[in-house]
């Protein structure tokens, strides 16, 4: 069902509109003044704004560019009494998509909302054809650099790995408690056992331990798809606001920056179906994907948290999604052309759910994450994809900023059922 956004200072011609459109089974949201009826379009989507040209306080022409400069796309229809063909043509160059004349036809107004509707979409579904089209040459273009970039990677991935594992085991003392323990014991004196200094005995303790936690946690990974999972089938509804609540209670606790906020994106309607997940697990995934959103955004700024309804692109199968975005910020790490590489551009869109694999050269830590040192994206993608679901990440604009800021969007979605 489409959206449409109404706004006409005459209320007998916005009545009659808002009757018309709901009839043939339009979704109509009304308002007498365009300053509300901007309040409304800021804060919730819709798929169409109707609108009268000659309003006080703000008019028609005005209304447009404040819409126009938060959204590019969305259609436009001025509704006016007036039949000046040049009025009409102005219109269009100012960014209207089309123009009705009053009085109001309802055969007309809707024959005219239908088609703008129609070539609207039609227009998207032939953008996003030659985006994709583009993108295949870049990726034809780019396969020489993904398989230098690749190498590049394998290369990393085995230094991270082998830098993970000295680390741990250095941090702890190194085996230096091997060399101690063979000059410095001291055999009792009935030569069946020996005497440990406190000091040498702490240090075997404390590196036998780190050591058998790293290796602990190596297996883990090794063994993420034969973990076994708590799982249960729970109304999707329920779901989504079970994480909102469990995300709103979690987020305080992983950053101690008051300045830096939680926004809460709810489903536009309640979500159908049920969802078979482990909570933990889920838990656990968006717990590494706030405390991700947390590390690698500028201080002070907010983490957006969305929840919505959508269609697998893949299957046509109807998908939970749960989206965390974030500001980008510059790291250390340089892409080609020698610019500070910001958020997970195009090239990195993948890498970053490889196992041990970081944009930057040195892991960012937090003492909040369950999984570090380049591994969080890769167990959290590899449980969601024990749940049927996927993560996806990449970059985007928000060009409702001023000026425009990138940002991050790591996407987990699951699968619905009846």
């Amino acid at each position: 069902m489409s959206r449409i956004l109404v706004v006409d200072d005459d209320k007998a011609s916005l009545l009659l509109v808002e009757k018309v459109l709901k009839q043939a089974g339009y979704e109509a949201t009304a308002h007498l003044s365009p300053a509300s009826a901007l309040d409304a379009f800021c804060l919730d989507h819709f798929d169409l704004i109707l609108s009268d040209y000659y309003m006080p306080g703000m008019n028609g022409d005005k209304f447009l560019e404040e819409v126009r400069s938060r959204d590019e796309e969305i259609p436009f229809v001025f509704l006016t009494g007036n039949t000046d063909l040049e009025l009409a043509v102005n219109l269009v160059k100012q960014g209207a998509d089309d123009h009705i004349t009053k009085p109001i036809i309802p055969e007309n107004l809707l024959f005219r909302v239908g088609k703008t509707l129609k070539e609207k979409e039609q227009q998207r579904l032939i953008r996003q054809v030659e985006q994709e089209r583009k993108l295949l040459e870049l990726e034809n273009k780019q396969l020489a650099n993904w398989r230098q970039l690749y190498a590049a990677k394998d290369i990393t991935q085995t230094e991270q790995m082998v830098g993970l594992l000295s680390r741990t085991v250095n941090q702890a003392g190194g085996f230096m408690w091997l060399d101690l323990l063979e000059s410095v014991v001291t055999p009792t004196d009935d030569g069946q056992g020996v005497i440990l200094g406190s000091e040498l005995y702490t240090m075997i303790l404390t590196a036998a331990r780190a050591q058998r936690d790293i290796f602990q946690y190596i297996t883990f990974i090794g063994e993420l798809d034969k973990l076994e999972l708590d799982l249960h089938r729970l109304p999707a509804q329920a779901v989504t606001e079970e994480l909102f609540r469990y995300c709103r209670e979690l987020f305080p606790q992983l950053t101690a920056d008051p300045e830096r906020s939680l926004a809460e994106v709810p489903p536009r309607t309640d979500i159908p179906g049920t969802v078979t997940l482990d909570r933990e697990k889920i838990q656990d995934i968006l717990r590494e994907l706030l405390i991700n959103a947390l590390k690698y955004s500028p201080e002070g700024s907010r983490v957006v948290l969305e929840m919505g309804l959508a269609t697998s692109p893949e299957t046509g199968q109807q998908i939970l999604e749960i989206i965390l975005q974030n500001d980008s910020k510059k790291t250390t790490t340089r892409d080609k052309s020698g610019q500070p590489v910001v958020g997970i551009p195009y090239d990195y869109s993948e890498l970053v759910f490889d196992i041990f694999y970081t944009i930057e050269a040195f892991p960012v830590r937090s003492d909040q994450e369950k999984w570090g040192d380049g591994t969080g994206l890769y167990v959290a993608r590899k449980l969601a994809k024990r749940h049927g679901g996927w993560i996806a990440a990449g970059n985007g604009i928000d060009y409702t900023a001023d000026p425009p800021r990138s940002f991050v969007r790591l996407t987990l979605r699951l699968p619905l059922s009846e």
